[in-house]
């Protein structure tokens, strides 16, 4: 890790739902679902260090409080309606001077609503190659980067009725 830059060595994916008569705890559940209920959660954008590795869930520690930097896509709904939430993400890989194939770094992309997760999918997908095709290497020679290792984690749940519920998708960096 360079001096003052907060770099990820490594992040997880997960998941989780949640339902109750509260919207705010069937937010929470679904927080406790996906494992992550302890944390202070910060949002950030979209990009992977390509030297961060994917891990489980299960080998990451967690200390309660821990402020904790993620990607989260999430969808709120009430009795009867679907929600559903999703990330993708994907490794750009491109040339450098000597031709050589190598991964520069990884996109993350999130998408959430009152949708199914085959719905979801595509639109991730979608979302994936239009963030790899703005990312062009070198304008004279044309070379373009390429997304490979597409991964890519959905929920979607139909609300108990009578109840509020919430779904989220997380990508967790780990420092």
């Amino acid at each position: 890790m360079g001096k003052g830059k907060l770099i990820p060595g490594a992040f997880f994916v997960t998941s989780g739902a949640g339902m109750d008569f509260e919207q705010a705890n069937a937010f929470d559940l679904a927080l406790h679902d996906a494992g992550i209920s302890e944390c202070n959660l910060v949002e950030v954008s979209s990009i992977l260090p390509a030297k961060a590795e994917a891990i489980e869930r299960s080998e990451a520690v967690i200390t309660p409080g821990e402020i904790t930097y993620c990607v989260m896509s999430r969808a709120d709904g009430a009795s009867g309606e679907v929600v559903g939430a999703g990330i993708g993400y994907g490794w750009i890989w491109g040339e450098n001077e000597e031709g050589v194939v190598q991964k520069d770094f990884g996109i993350i992309c999130e998408h959430h609503g009152h949708y199914s997760s085959r719905y979801l999918e595509e639109k991730i997908k979608e979302k994936l190659y239009k963030m790899a095709e703005t990312r062009v290497r070198d304008k004279e020679t044309k070379l373009r980067m390429k997304i490979e290792e597409k991964k890519l984690e959905l929920k979607s749940v139909e609300i108990e009725d009578g109840k509020f519920g919430s779904v989220v998708v997380a990508l967790v960096f780990r420092l």
